[in-house]
Order: structure tokens, then C-alpha cells, then sequence
């Protein structure tokens, strides 16, 4: 798979679903896990940070991207207080040999942690040399295949919403749920992530249909979608996939699946998108994302550092940085090493610009997200996202 089909899918289907992709297109080998408490870093000293983006992708979306993370990388840099960051970037190209190589180069260069890369292929490159040398690795990646012992992900996975979505429909009293999801591999991993969040929320998965990626697909299997989901008495409808996800609307609505049978739960986030918004099929519909009053701050303040809006990628990095701070400053207070596995899957996690996240201590991180209900063309938060993870499960 080359780099632009990659950058078409960030573009067309949200990163959620591309960051997938590009890790199953890839065939990498299983990969060494580092953990424990890694090597030696005085968190009084300064402390080496490899950021790995794609610089020179060779598609000007990727290295939008790229760009707009190491900014938001600096940005976090200059509001730490009780750390001192040696920030250095690499370019991973967006490739597993790019990956590779640069994590190479910050081994080499003496780096002590590593931020990035961005896409999964990539971190899949570099993820065995941090592991080889003792590094913990950040990646911005969402992709649960790449997360391990030692491998933190820093995007929001597809179970992580669909977790927060399952539970409101409990709390409103819908038990049982309907998957529709874009036909292929990728997106049967996104399924299964979303059955197990249903599961574990403790609701009851009746219906899982795929239907092709193409508009004509859509036309063509809504209806038979429509009618499967209404004799399993779905009564809430999880529909992974962003681009398409008005049609669908359209499509159920149209063939009997009315508002009152079934709230529609959109996996990934709407709010960037009025057309999607503005479909009479989708008011009443609900999404899982960040809290925006929490991203607006972050994209203020970057707006006003750098005169332009960020990619919503961006505060990714933004959290990361500030949580290795964090990691530093509880190391100098503290003792021991702000890299330990212990410390960094801490129960209380982080307070990011983006919310409020933790780590497991399996790779996976948790995110506390905001619910937002589609209302007149515009998305209202029907439930905000926890500040801190007080009230949840360890």
C-alpha cells in the first residue's frame, strides 16, 4: 500500500480506521516488548525525547501532519515547568524501514524515550528497536496491534469509543446493539473491538453487517441492513465508519429503522463535518469524541502561536510531551526512574489537552470521552467527559 492511499484514508475515513489499515496491509512480525523500569535517566537532568514523524512522506497531508505535531510538540515544551526536554525529531517517512531507521538514529543519538510515530506501519518499524534498547515508546498511533508492554498508544482505539457509547445507551436503557461496519479486514478488527466494548459495558451485540465501501454498495445493501437490524430488535446502531455514515443514516431511516426503534452511534467524530450534521437522518444521533471545550483551549493557543489551526492530530502530541513531563516531575519529587512501567500505567494517568487518558500496562490507553447529540445540524455534549478516572475502573 503506498503512502497517498494511506493519506486518502486519513482524508476520507477519519484516522481511526487508516491507522488500522496501515498496519494490516503490512505484514510485521511479532515484536520484542520492553518494559520494567528501562534505563538509567536522572530526572533532574535534561532528558532526551525522539519525536519520529513522517517529514518527508512525499504527500503533502502526511507531512501536514507532521509538521503540526512537532509544533504542538514545542508548544507543550515550553509550558513544563519542572522538566527539562532535549526535543529531537527524526523522520519515519511513514514506513516500516522509516520507522526503522530513525529509531535507530535516536538510540544512536542517545535518546531516553520515544514520541511516535505516527502511523501503525511505522511504529511497527521502530517498536523493536526502542524495545531492544530499554526505551518506552509513545505512538500516536490507535492501532491495539502495535501496543504491548513498553508500546503506549496515544490515539483514541475504537473500543475506547465504543466503550463510552455503550455505556450512555445503558444509562438511557438500550441493551441491544447493531454493528455496521465497511466491508474487509480492517474493519473487522474495528467490529470485534466494538463487540468486546458492548460486552464488557454489559450489553448484548444482536446484529453485525457489513456492507461495501462505494456509495452504489451503500444504495444497493442498506435496506437489507435496515431490515436484519429490525428483526434482531436492535435499539441502538453503532455505524463505524465516518464518510459514509449519512448515507447509511439516510438508508435506515427510509427502510423502517425509525428514531424511536434505534438511537445511531457514531464511532468516530462528526463534528468537522456539516454536511454529515445537517442530515435529518442523523438528528438525534450521538458520537463519542474529546471534549471540545477542552480542544478549543488547545486549538487557541496553537492558533495563537502559529497563526493557523492544527490538525486534529495535533494535541496528540501535545499530551505526550506534557505527559513525559509530568513522568520527570514525579521522578524528581518522588524518586526513581519517570520511565518505569509502574509510573507511567499509573491508575490517575494524565490530565491532557485532549482529556484525560491513562495507560494499561498492556499498551492500550483509556480516554475519557465526551458524548455529543446531533441537534439542528450541530452537535451539543450530552454527557461530558470525566475529568479524572476517580469514579472509574482500574
Amino acid at each position: 500500500m503506498n503512502l497517498s492511499t494511506v493519506v486518502s484514508a486519513v482524508a476520507r475515513r477519519g484516522f481511526l480506521g487508516a491507522a488500522l489499515l496501515v498496519l494490516a496491509a503490512c505484514a510485521a512480525g511479532p515484536a520484542i516488548r520492553a518494559g520494567g523500569d528501562g534505563p538509567a535517566v536522572d530526572p533532574n537532568a535534561q532528558v532526551r525525547v525522539a519525536l519520529l514523524v513522517p517529514q518527508s512522506a512525499g504527500d503533502p497531508g502526511l507531512q501536514r501532519i507532521a509538521r503540526d505535531l512537532v509544533n504542538a510538540a514545542k508548544l507543550a515544551q515550553a509550558d513544563l515547568r519542572n522538566a527539562d526536554l532535549d526535543l529531537q525529531v527524526y523522520d519515519s517517512r511513514g514506513t516500516f524501514a522509516g520507522g526503522q531507521a530513525a529509531a535507530e538514529m535516536a538510540v544512536a543519538n542517545g535518546a531516553q524515550i520515544v514520541l511516535g510515530p505516527l502511523l501503525s506501519v511505522a511504529a511497527a518499524g521502530a517498536q523493536p528497536v526502542a524495545a531492544n534498547a530499554g526505551l518506552s515508546m509513545l505512538t500516536f498511533s490507535n492501532n491495539p496491534s502495535v501496543a504491548g508492554p513498553g508500546t503506549y498508544l496515544l490515539g483514541v482505539t475504537p473500543g475506547n469509543a465504543a466503550s463510552a457509547l455503550a455505556r450512555f445507551s445503558l444509562g438511557r436503557g438500550l441493551s441491544r446493539f447493531g454493528v455496521l461496519y465497511v466491508q474487509g479486514e480492517t474493519d473487522e478488527v474495528v467490529r470485534d473491538s466494538v463487540i468486546a466494548a458492548v460486552n464488557t459495558a454489559g450489553g448484548q451485540v444482536v446484529s453485525t453487517q457489513a456492507y461495501p465501501y462505494s456509495q452504489q454498495g451503500v444504495s444497493d445493501t442498506v435496506a437489507v441492513l435496515s431490515v436484519a437490524l429490525q428483526n434482531a430488535g436492535a435499539n441502538a446502531v453503532f455505524l463505524t465508519e465516518r464518510s459514509t455514515a449519512g448515507l447509511v443514516a439516510d438508508g435506515l431511516r427510509s427502510n423502517g429503522l425509525s428514531a424511536e426503534q434505534a438511537l445511531l452511534l457514531g464511532l468516530q467524530p462528526w463534528g468537522g463535518d456539516a454536511d454529515t450534521l445537517a442530515r435529518p437522518s442523523l438528528q438525534g444521533a450521538v458520537y463519542a469524541a474529546p471534549d471540545p471545550s477542552l480542544l478549543a483551549t488547545f486549538q487557541g493557543r496553537y492558533a495563537n502561536a502559529y497563526g493557523e489551526q492544527p490538525h486534529e492530530l495535533a494535541v496528540l502530541a501535545y499530551d505526550g510531551v506534557a505527559a513525559i513531563g509530568t513522568l520527570i516531575a514525579e521522578a524528581r519529587a518522588q524518586g526513581g526512574s519517570p520511565f518505569s512501567t509502574a509510573r507511567i500505567t499509573a491508575p490517575q494517568g494524565f490530565a491532557g489537552a485532549n482529556g484525560a487518558f491513562r495507560f494499561t500496562r498492556d499498551g492500550l490507553s483509556q480516554r475519557n470521552l465526551a458524548v455529543l447529540e446531533v441537534r439542528n445540524g450541530t452537535a451539543v455534549v450530552v454527557s461530558r467527559a470525566a475529568r479524572g478516572f476517580g469514579g472509574l475502573g482500574n
